[in-house]
């Protein structure tokens, strides 16, 4: 474990250091959902709330763990950063998991200080926010997944905010479908999530937890048959 953080200190001054993913991964989403949460007013309404939150959530897990893990991966692997580390003591797991965490960590803060923006804009506190910490993991763990995919066929952390285009679509996409009932695309599943958190609907939450589990699940096998430790 201390192995792990330590990869990850040091992984998280590497971030900071890359402009284009520090911009991308840390300013964006903050400034883009303080903004959505004044420019939409909501009243009182609370699935228009969960809908914003839900909004700001995506932008959070899209920006700051599926780009950015996609781009930190990809410079890891062109720098043979991941090769160094592969051929130390540590197994693959503690590799990935200790690059990785840093963005895990950053999605949670960045998610917590969005829903606090968007409460002082006029929304109800979550009823169950252990539902919403759930939602946010569960995002996070699927990005991650989808971001390791998509390293495969980044040549370069520039070349990343091309080859993130398709996923971003179906995040934003999805986003259409999010008002139906059992929506199967992520970002409806994470919005009808984030809506069982703001009303305390339990229920309602099995089902977008369940098809988060199950693109996590099929991304991350795709993730362990294409994800590359050396460039070609």
């Amino acid at each position: 474990m201390s192995a792990v953080l330590a990869l990850s200190r040091v992984e998280l001054k590497l971030l900071v250091r890359n402009r284009a993913v520090a911009v991308s991964a840390l300013a964006l989403p903050l400034a883009a959902g303080a903004y959505l949460a004044f420019a939409f007013p909501g009243g009182s309404d609370v699935r228009v709330w969960s809908t914003v939150i839900g909004v700001q959530v995506l932008m959070v897990l899209g920006f700051t763990v599926y780009f950015g893990a996609t781009a930190s991966l990809t410079a890891r692997r062109e720098d043979r950063y991941l090769k160094r580390l592969r051929s130390g003591e540590q197994g693959d797991v503690a590799i990935l998991t200790g690059l990785l965490l840093p963005l895990v960590l950053l999605s949670l803060l960045q998610s917590a200080v969005l829903v606090a923006i968007a409460v002082a804009a006029g929304a109800p506190l979550p009823a169950r926010p252990e539902v919403l910490l759930l939602a946010v993991l569960l995002g996070s763990a699927l990005c991650v997944a989808a971001g390791a995919v998509t390293s495969a066929w980044t040549s370069s952390s520039e070349h990343a905010q091309i080859t993130t285009v398709p996923f971003f679509l179906l995040l934003v996409g999805g986003l259409v479908w999010s008002g139906l009932p059992a929506p199967v695309d992520p970002s409806g599943a994470l919005v009808d999530l984030i809506r069982a958190a703001m009303t305390a609907d339990l229920a309602a939450a099995v089902p977008g937890a369940g098809v988060l589990l199950a693109w996590t699940a099929v991304l991350a096998v795709l993730a362990t048959r294409t994800f590359r430790w050396a460039p070609r």
